[in-house]
């Protein structure tokens, strides 16, 4: 199953998310998750999983060489038909025991680049995704790149991130309506006392607030986006008291996760049934 996490902007906190919902999904549920990204860049999920490296140190996977690794070097051998089902072994990293798995950026080609080369053999990519994984998060780049395109139209659900900005609710609303129907929303940075409450959002737009999902403002969260310890984060405070600080971030996070899991069981049950009816 593939899920898409995208906004239509670069502010709402579309990494970030994707990064804390999947360590409290894998944290509940018993079903192995792969992340990646369909764009290149520093600020990626790697850097909140595992910290950015230093400068002085040769990374594991795919830093100098693009044949070498990275998930550059893993489309360009799909793209050149070079690869068998058991490749992906080569290029993911193991985040969490056996549940939680990402595939690490090289950074050594021109975006542009690598996003021709993804779409151009994202369906093969997918088939590997479902391989190896029951579930697949995507961090899809907002820009109007051409595999973002597919992701969105490929993906099972779409998480989509929002925020209280008018301006942004609007432009979502107006302009990417289409993606309503397989769509959960994330409302990040939320905060009770803007204007923009999960009511007047459902008021206004044309979506119920069971939907909406808040991912409150957590000043804590955000340091450990920045040095790396997202993980250590979201499991020190999963089982945080009401009295903690961060245990109105970390009920939103799990909540989200859990209706994600429980919307993708869903979908799956339903597409083994139309699979059955047609075998019939």
């Amino acid at each position: 199953m593939k899920i898409a996490f995208w906004g239509n902007t670069r502010h709402c906190g579309v990494t970030s998310n994707l990064a804390a919902i999947s360590v409290a999904s894998v944290i509940r549920f018993p079903y192995r998750l792969i992340t990646f990204e369909n764009h290149l860049g520093p600020n990626n999920l790697g850097s909140i999983y595992l910290g950015k490296p230093r400068a002085d140190i040769v990374r594991e996977v795919g830093t100098n060489y693009y044949e070498g690794g990275g998930s550059e070097g893993l489309i360009r051998k799909i793209y050149r038909g070079q690869y068998d089902c058991t490749i992906l072994e080569h290029y993911i990293r193991e985040i969490i025991y056996q549940h939680l798995y990402y595939i690490p950026q090289g950074q050594v080609i021109h975006s542009e680049l690598f996003d021709y080369e993804f779409n151009h053999c994202i369906h093969p990519f997918f088939q590997l995704m479902d391989h190896s994984a029951e579930i697949s998060l995507i961090d899809t780049a907002c820009s109007n790149i051409l595999s973002s395109k597919t992701i969105l139209a490929e993906a099972d659900l779409i998480v989509v991130n929002l925020c209280q900005d008018p301006a942004i609710l609007d432009d979502f609303f107006l302009n990417y309506s289409s993606l309503l129907p397989k769509a959960m929303i994330l409302i990040s940075q939320y905060s009770s006392h803007s204007i923009y409450s999960i009511k007047k959002i459902s008021r206004k737009y044309p979506v119920s607030p069971e939907h909406i999902y808040p991912i409150p403002y957590n000043e804590i969260f955000n340091n450990a986006i920045h040095y790396g310890s997202v993980i250590d984060f979201i499991f020190r405070n999963y089982h945080c008291t009401k009295e903690s600080p961060n245990n109105f971030f970390i009920q939103a996070v799990k909540r989200a996760a859990y209706e994600m899991i429980k919307e993708t069981e869903r979908l799956q049950r339903r597409k083994s049934e139309e699979l059955s009816q047609c075998g019939k």
